[in-house]
């Protein structure tokens, strides 16, 4: 870890990021140069939580073969590592640079725990990140559900459509549908469309929810249950390079809400949320857009 100027304990908060990257972020406490603790902050989110599994399960079989599924799945836990040695290299050499701390652990005697000290424990840590990010949290994740729910489309325009085909167009019709619309001309160089775009700002929230943005996109009431329909719509409207690109995206991109607002908490100010947040999306813009770009060229 020294070598790309982090202290030893980063080891453990970026271990935990492969799980979930608010309980990394908040393991970050075992640091004591806060210098080495925002580098690991800045980074966890590119380690691959378990929340963008679904993406993950949804995308590589729509468009890869079942031959090389295991290799890019590994492909993407590969880079997003590489990515995050490659950017906490890269912070402690700018904006963090310093010596880092020498690592000395210290192992205290083991004991058995007990179930008293452990209900208390998790009962005080579930209290305090209740109480410091999830009323945050939850007023965003409302403004989040009025953009994907405001303004209501108008009986008429609703008017013969099935349930599923109605509720494609009040989505295509509320402010997420009208943004990712709007995002459009950004995001074709990317392979994107208005979908795909809209389906990222709902991920915004929580990662898996791109998967149920796609589901209602293509009038599928239940992605559990139409997984295959939806893989197949997916392989009909996009290619494998698109499929690739969108992966890559969804890796890197757009840290979900609980990780930005934890980010804030932990480190004191909205700076470095804001800085992780813009730094990670510009990221993933430009890896997609390389991926993209670069593989039309190859495939002609």
């Amino acid at each position: 870890m020294h070598r790309i100027g982090l202290h030893g304990k980063s080891f453990i908060p970026m271990l935990i990021g492969f799980g979930c990257s608010v309980p990394a972020i908040m393991a970050t406490r075992i640091l004591e140069n806060r210098r080495n603790r925002l580098t690991t902050i800045l980074v966890i989110p590119l380690m691959s939580c378990g929340a963008r599994f679904p993406i993950y399960s949804l995308l590589i079989p729509a468009f890869f073969a079942v031959q090389y599924r295991p290799m890019v799945l590994l492909f993407l836990y590969l880079t997003g590592a590489a990515l995050a040695i490659g950017g906490a290299k890269l912070l402690r050499g700018t904006i963090f640079r310093g010596e880092t701390t020498p690592f000395v652990m210290e192992l205290p005697p083991y004991r058995m725990p007990t179930m008293t000290g452990l209900w208390l424990h998790t009962w005080t840590r579930g209290k305090q990140y209740l109480k410091k990010a999830g009323t945050v949290i939850l007023a965003i994740s409302i403004l989040m559900w009025a953009a994907t729910t405001f303004p209501r489309s108008s009986k008429e325009s609703l008017a013969g459509s099935s349930p599923s085909e109605a509720q494609v167009i009040r989505l295509e019709n509320s402010v997420a549908g009208r943004i990712g619309k709007a995002l459009e001309p950004w995001i074709q160089p990317l392979g994107f469309d208005w979908k795909v775009g809209t389906a990222l700002i709902g991920a915004s929230t929580a990662k898996e929810v791109f998967v149920s943005q796609l589901a209602i996109v293509y009038s599928l009431d239940d992605p559990d249950e139409t997984a295959d329909r939806l893989r197949n719509r997916l392989a009909e409207d996009y290619s494998p390079l698109q499929g690739l690109s969108i992966l890559l995206f969804c890796l890197i991109g757009t840290p979900c809400l609980a990780t930005v607002v934890i980010t804030a908490r932990e480190t004191g100010s909205w700076k470095w949320a804001a800085l992780q947040w813009g730094g990670l999306t510009f990221l993933a813009y430009i890896v997609s857009l390389l991926a993209f770009q670069v593989g039309q060229i190859i495939v002609g």
